[in-house]
């Protein structure tokens, strides 16, 4: 990989050579996220949901990129990247639709340990990038008529006391793109990139941004794979463990059967053997006694396609549980609340109304509470 700006001169790749422009965007937002599941599963859908609501209309129009920074068994954190698709479009035309495409200050990342400030300045403007253990808090394009990198820098520090967080003097780092040796960026890049590899990812390009959302795709339908072999398995190993259990327990009668084959296929008593598998092999299927998050997400989206146009209805919060998933959204009417909690139950849920409460505005504060079907 070939590291470049806008000044860089333009050279020859050799074969198998990526040119990477580290690139002042002046249309870039980031915000952060936090998810209670643990797998890079839908990761795409759950944050276009969340951000739905804000984007509105403008969604179509900007190019998503998840930078997931922790990852658990029950927890994926992280910052979400929004661009212009126009601002990318431009930048392609320019510089050709097979270069990647990073935010400039993202290769300075090292330099200040992944915690403070990094502006990068060149003759149209400063970006400036906050960054606390590498993670994304804050990206901001100021132009030099809007004041350039002394108001940034007032202003990170502005944000970062708003949202509980602080900037030290020591911590912010100035870059002149008109003054940056090639040699300079490559080996600060190849360090961020090293101490970081998420930030490595964060490639605006069409091809990028595609390639990226096929990675998830692929992971999302890999996984749903999985879980069905884990649910086949469970029950070749049963079969398997009542033959050793009939050639080697012959003594034994046959009520007891059942309760020794489930002892040894699965490494625990049970009183009741036969409700313990199904209960389980209900679990690896996300059916029954827990929802699975994707699900929810799917369905959800699939009952908001289905309100009329024009619906007014906004959707605030969304509390997953594993035994129940909590809705809570704002409308101008009662019937607007049926028409969603119709269309929610038929896609797979009981659906309860919670509380409904007039807030200012004429407007209905509702809840709404999700279980599976059958319950």
């Amino acid at each position: 990989m070939v590291f470049r700006t806008l000044a860089s001169e333009p050279r020859a790749l050799l074969s198998g050579d990526v040119a990477a422009y580290f690139l002042p965007f002046r249309t870039i937002a980031v915000y952060p996220f936090s998810f209670p599941f643990g797998r890079k599963v839908n990761l795409r859908s759950a944050i276009s949901l969340t951000f739905r609501p804000l984007l509105g209309a403008e969604e179509s129009k900007l190019s998503l990129l998840p930078q997931v920074t922790e990852q658990r068994s029950n927890l994926t954190k992280g910052a979400v990247w929004f661009a212009a698709k126009d601002e990318i479009a431009a930048f392609e035309e320019m510089l050709g639709k097979e270069a990647a495409f990073l935010p400039a200050p993202v290769a300075f990342a090292s330099e200040v340990g992944g915690t403070g400030l990094l502006i990068w300045r060149d003759e149209g403007g400063a970006a400036a990038l906050w960054l606390e253990d590498y993670a994304p808090r804050l990206y901001k394009y100021m132009s030099e008529d809007e004041g350039g990198s002394e108001e940034l820098v007032q202003f990170a520090r502005s944000y970062a006391q708003a949202v509980g967080g602080s900037i030290e003097a020591e911590s912010v780092r100035l870059y002149d793109a008109r003054d940056l040796s090639g040699d300079a960026l490559a080996n600060a890049a190849e360090k961020s990139f090293a101490a970081s590899p998420a930030l490595a990812h964060l490639d605006f390009s069409n091809v990028g941004a595609s390639l990226a959302e096929q990675y998830e795709k692929f992971f999302s339908a890999s996984f749903r794979a999985l879980k069905l072999a884990a649910a086949a398995a469970v029950v070749f190993f049963i079969l398997s463990a009542a033959l050793l259990v009939q050639n080697g327990l012959t003594s034994a009668s046959f009520e007891a059967a059942p309760g020794a084959v489930y002892a040894l296929a699965m490494g625990e008593e049970s009183r009741s053997p036969i409700s313990s598998i199904t209960k389980k092999l209900k679990l690896l299927n996300a059916g029954g006694v827990q929802l699975a998050f994707n699900d929810v997400l799917a369905n959800i989206a699939s009952a908001w396609k289905g309100m009329p146009a024009g619906s007014d209805a906004e959707l605030d919060a969304i509390r997953y549980g594993r035994e129940r998933t909590e809705l809570e959204g704002r409308t101008a009417k009662t019937e607007t609340i049926e028409k969603l909690r119709a269309e929610l139950s038929k896609n797979g849920f009981v659906v309860k109304l919670g509380d409904v409460q007039q807030i200012p505005g004429s407007v209905l504060r509702f809840t709404l509470y999700l279980t599976e079907g059958g319950r």
